[in-house]
């Protein structure tokens, strides 16, 4: 399947914006190799033309299936670029609460700037002897999984 094949009406892509960096939109009619504009609807209903150079046609990102939002490892999500991790780790730390994300083996954290009673004892004792991606990702994860393969 040709890349440009994947920009089909209905298919949603992020677009740069100046004060949010990224904006969802819509795809409102398909793409075919050549055309110099995309016709998008934002999520506020506004409707637009994206130009596209014609030299350099670099098509806006795709955006990941809704199924894929708040993913808890990156590295399952369809599209992994910018826009797609900003917006994985926005709604993860603004709409669940969430400080913590897998990319791999590598945990991304978010300061809250505030305490937050995830450091507890009872927290400790959850993650012990647990395996990394059995429960949500922690610190207290990463470093079971040290110790285990320290001790292996």
């Amino acid at each position: 399947m040709a890349a440009s094949e994947l920009y089909s009406k209905n298919a949603h892509v992020w677009l740069p914006d100046a004060a949010e960096v990224w904006k969802s939109a819509e795809l409102l009619k398909d793409y075919n190799p050549g055309d110099s504009t995309l016709s998008l609807q934002l999520e506020d209903g506004t409707v637009l033309e994206h130009r596209i150079d014609p030299k350099t046609p670099n098509l806006p990102p795709l955006r990941n299936p809704n199924i894929l939002v708040g993913e808890n490892d990156l590295t399952a999500l369809s599209y992994l670029h910018e826009p797609a991790v900003l917006h994985n780790l926005k709604v993860r730390f603004i709409d669940s609460k969430l400080i913590y994300t897998y990319c791999g083996i590598v945990l991304v954290a978010i300061n809250p700037y505030e305490s937050l009673p995830i450091y507890e004892a009872d927290i400790i004792n959850a993650y012990s002897g647990q395996n990394m991606g059995d429960m949500d990702p922690h610190i207290f994860a990463v470093a079971e999984e040290a110790y285990k393969q320290m001790a292996r």
